[in-house]
């Protein structure tokens, strides 16, 4: 389905489809030989890209080098602590995959706002941006971009909004566990890749995707920001399909 000239949808019919598709669209940036310098990748965490993940490390004898960017990172939380992103995207795929070079954040910097500064100069000094891997949060957020975010934003220092340390809470021991602050790339930021792929899976993603497929960008909604993208891709499992595009399909 096509939402508008640069962003597509495309349904996945089982776990497995939604996996393997993710994969071959990565594979199609990162693999050996795509680009004549070592491809720029950011990478998201949660439970949506385990699977392509591990699809991805299947099939690392066609990626080469390969710069690994960190979408975002909690505040206050070092990079051994299993709690971070740092530690399980080191886990899941930077260290599995041979070429890969891990741009990570360090939750537990000093200066959180001189973290996303230096973050922001570093994904800049190795060309930008190739492909953005993104989730989907249910209240519309890419990254930590809570509503209100400036589809302009830059890699920052943002707050979390009580929603958003609700959705988390399953992976600490408490809600008052979830660190109330974040470094995120921003939305003008994911937005300069020059693909983004958009993984939404779980049905309390539908109300946000809903919005996205309405086709009216709203900061209130950052998913929406997409809609400006001249090459986005978004992969759909079928849990997340709304009403509205299951009925359109038949």
């Amino acid at each position: 389905m096509q939402i508008t000239t640069g962003c597509r949808v495309v349904i996945a019919t089982d776990e497995r489809m939604f996996d393997d598709l993710a994969a071959s669209e990565v594979l199609e940036v990162i693999g050996s030989d795509r680009l004549s310098r070592a491809p720029n990748v950011a990478l998201p965490t949660g439970r949506t890209p385990v699977g392509m993940y591990r699809a991805l490390v299947s099939r690392a004898s066609e990626i080469g080098e390969v710069n690994c960017f960190a979408v975002d990172e909690y505040v206050g939380i070092p990079p051994a602590d299993p709690h971070s992103f740092h530690f399980a995207l080191r886990r899941q795929i930077v260290d599995l995959l041979p070429g890969a070079t891990g741009h990570l954040l360090d939750g537990s910097a000093p200066d959180p706002e001189t973290e996303a500064a230096r973050h922001e100069i570093d994904l800049a000094a190795c060309g930008g941006l190739d492909l953005a891997i993104l989730g989907l949060g249910k209240n519309g957020h890419l990254g930590f971009n809570e509503p209100g975010s400036p589809f302009t934003s830059r890699t920052r220092l943002v707050r979390l909004s009580e929603e958003t340390r609700r959705a988390n809470a399953a992976s600490f021991r408490q809600e008052r566990d979830v660190p109330d602050q974040a470094i995120t790339m921003g939305i003008g930021t994911l937005l300069d890749a020059a693909k983004v792929l958009l993984l939404v899976a779980g049905a309390r993603k539908m109300p946000a995707l809903a919005r996205l497929i309405e086709g009216t960008a709203d900061q209130s909604w950052p998913v929406t920001a997409l809609l400006a993208h001249p090459h986005s891709l978004v992969i759909v499992a079928p849990e997340a399909v709304p009403p509205t595009v299951t009925a359109r399909m038949h």
